[in-house]
């Protein structure tokens, strides 16, 4: 749900740094209306909800449990990250990240086949 000041992250495997855009990026068809992409399908994620621009994503070249270096510049990093180390222990490596911010997801559900959310966290 729309919630001012936090943000849900979801980490994962992806092959490279075009299929992450395709994976979460919102689709217009001819009559301008959009079109969910399969992040916010696969997710349960209402789309009026969240707004496109506050939707942060990168793929790394190298997988990692650290939950900071995957965090590593991000928006508000100096309080995300703080937070999320002391709460999260990752089993597996990830190579991928989404941010959705000022959302609160409610975890409906919890993984995916190559997505994991992971946390929500207020970074104010």
């Amino acid at each position: 749900m729309e919630r001012q000041g936090w943000v849900s992250i979801w980490l994962g495997t992806i092959k490279d740094g075009d299929s992450i855009e395709e994976y979460v990026d919102l689709k217009y068809d001819e009559d301008g209306e959009s079109v969910l992409s399969k992040f916010f399908v696969d997710f349960n994620i209402d789309m009026d909800e969240t707004d496109e621009d506050t939707i942060e994503k990168a793929v790394y070249k190298n997988s990692s449990s650290d939950i900071s270096s995957l965090l590593d510049g991000c928006s508000y990093e100096e309080i995300v990250i703080p937070k999320i180390q002391t709460s999260i222990n990752l089993k597996k490596s990830y190579n991928a990240v989404i941010l959705i911010y000022n959302f609160e997801y409610n975890n409906e559900i919890s993984s995916t086949g190559a997505f994991d959310f992971i946390a929500t966290t207020n970074y104010e």
